[in-house]
């Protein structure tokens, strides 16, 4: 018996070793050094520091507007869509709303029609060769085609775009309210507004903060909208990044704005985590009672909320039913902004289907998304099990190591990516990555290490201790406790992950048009490229087939996960 205690042990020492040794290695080559190295050429060239790219970039009129223009949206987009969100949520769970079947599937629809995919719906309804501005043109010839374009637009897709955290992760922590609080102010006459001000929403006060510092990051790195939807009006960053990378001579501005791009996260990043920790949250009590919607008592009041909700619901859902027409119908159709039923066709699903050549970037984005998600989790799964089993400075620092993608932009990690494996590198085992097939796979990789990690980290600190040690005591070795006792309980939670990851990756183009390999275009390229007035008919109206497909697995993948969850919580009533 002494023996196999001491063989165990000799065995899973070995075996954190050689983990400990592939962790070092993978966080050091692809977390920390392509950083380092960017930092390393953009300021120290020649070895020497040198500030003249810094300030030829800040003495660029164009450069310095582009930083204004990231900053107003980001502060812009914080706050409506922390509006609008809070105002959906509200809409689901908090009051007696009529149609609330038909707005929860309205406001899920940023989980289906999201990315490349909404910007290329709004830019084909609205943008200058748009179905509805074609429509316009004929009752207005004078109308500038253009009107769709600049601040406003940008501001309005990312707005509807971006409430998804809210519908995700603010409408749980509504959920979780403890009736009590609310029913205890009610009967000392407190009134529904200030019940909803003073209890309500500063009881929500954390997960809002969460989803206004996603929502800050998300609009200071804009990327596929403004390209889109923003022209020469309303330039951002990172468009100007991806315009600055294309060249040699200038790679090395890109790599600054860049920079800066990763600096303004970082200082957002701390001055919103000092201040989160210096509030004071309300809590609730253990045992919960219920949320029970509330009754709006004025009429007229409620009937404008009510048609707000409904408006914001179509607002939501119109350009997915636009993209599943367009997909059926002709490109002169389009054009000419004739909506003709007996002119719709099969033939761009047929020429998807019925070619390699039409399939290839469905097959691109369909691998490249399934392989990274399932390493990801795969490797989450180990790295959230020693980070909740052995809390400590070690782990703390593995955990703060796997965080490093959610303190930089995605543009800086791609071009760190490129300038660092472009050349043989000891790291790589003299390979080099740049240009390769492998290297969007490590990007894709790397921007969900820390979302997945924080979930499958959740998943673990809710299991019971006692259930781990019930199955020791009755002889489980570790290895058999953890495959029949701890990874059953937190499977749902992972699949989820895993499947979300993965429609998300699915119309990915922020990482993908910096590192996708040109024989392999993935969903997110193809889509942005029919954007471009140059694309032709052909290519713009496969758009739409591709991006129905992307909707159509969303939807599959959405109905699974929240249904396994919706089961779960019947049960579990």
């Amino acid at each position: 018996m002494e023996n196999l205690t001491k063989n165990y042990k000799l065995r899973r020492n070995i075996g954190f070793i050689l983990l400990a040794i592939v962790l070092i290695w993978g966080i050091s080559t692809f977390l920390i050094y392509p950083n380092l190295s960017l930092l390393k050429i953009t300021l120290f060239p020649d070895g020497k520091f040198d500030v003249a790219p810094v300030m030829q970039i800040l003495g660029s009129e164009r450069v310095v507007k582009a930083l204004k223009n990231s900053f107003v949206l980001a502060v812009c987009l914080t706050i409506t869509v922390n509006v609008l969100g809070i105002f959906e949520i509200f809409m689901l769970d908090y009051y007696e709303i009529k149609g609330k079947k038909w707005l929860n599937i309205a406001y899920h629809s940023p989980l289906i029609c999201n990315g490349m995919v909404l910007v290329t719906a709004y830019n084909f309804i609205f943008g200058s060769q748009g179905f509805l501005t074609a429509n316009m043109m004929e009752l207005f010839p004078n109308m500038n085609p253009y009107w769709f374009r600049g601040f406003g637009a940008v501001l309005i897709e990312m707005t509807f775009a971006g409430t998804s955290n809210h519908i995700m992760f603010v409408r749980d922590a509504l959920k979780n309210i403890d009736y009590q609080t609310i029913e205890a102010a009610q009967n000392m006459g407190v009134k529904g507004w200030r019940i909803l001000t003073k209890i309500v929403l500063p009881t929500l006060k954390p997960s809002i903060f969460a989803a206004s510092i996603l929502t800050f990051i998300v609009g200071v790195s804009a990327f596929a909208t403004p390209q889109v939807l923003g022209g020469e009006e309303f330039e951002t960053i990172n468009p100007l990044v991806m315009s600055f990378s294309r060249t040699l001579t200038t790679r090395n501005y890109a790599a600054v704005l860049a920079l800066f791009l990763g600096i303004i996260t970082i200082l957002v990043l701390l001055i919103t985590n000092y201040i989160e920790k210096k509030g004071n949250y309300i809590s609730v009590s253990k045992v919960k009672t219920p949320l029970k919607k509330q009754k709006i008592q004025n009429p007229v009041f409620r009937a404008i909320v009510t048609a707000l909700a409904h408006i914001f619901a179509l607002v939501q859902t119109i350009p997915l039913l636009f993209v599943f027409i367009f997909s059926f119908m002709t490109a002169g159709d389009l054009y000419a902004g004739k909506m003709v039923l007996k002119n719709f066709t099969v033939n761009n699903y047929l020429t998807v289907f019925n070619s390699t050549t039409g399939l290839k970037p469905v097959l691109t984005s369909m691998v490249y998304a399934g392989l990274s998600a399932v390493f990801v989790v795969a490797l989450m799964l180990i790295i959230a099990r020693i980070i909740t089993k052995y809390n400590n400075k070690l782990t703390g620092a593995l955990e703060l190591a796997f965080q490093i993608p959610w303190f930089l932009p995605v543009t800086l990690i791609a071009l760190g990516l490129i300038m660092t494996f472009d050349k043989p590198n000891a790291l790589t085992f003299g390979a080099t990555m740049t240009g390769t097939v492998y290297i969007m796979l490590i990007g894709y990789i790397i921007i969900k290490l820390p979302y997945t990690l924080r979930m499958i980290k959740a998943a673990y600190a809710g299991i019971d201790d006692s259930l781990e040690e019930a199955a020791k005591n009755l002889g489980a070795s570790t290895m058999k406790t953890y495959f029949k006792v701890i990874l059953p309980v937190v499977w749902p939670a992972v699949l989820s992950v895993f499947l979300l990851n993965f429609i998300q990756q699915l119309s990915e183009y922020n990482v993908s048009v910096f590192l996708f390999h040109p024989m392999f275009q993935p969903l997110g390229v193809v889509l942005n490229v029919a954007t471009s007035p140059d694309s032709t008919p052909e290519a713009q109206m496969l758009s739409f087939v591709y991006s129905v497909i992307i909707m159509i697995v969303s939807v599959l993948i959405i109905g699974f996960v929240y249904g396994r969850k919706n089961a779960t919580l019947n049960k579990r009533q």
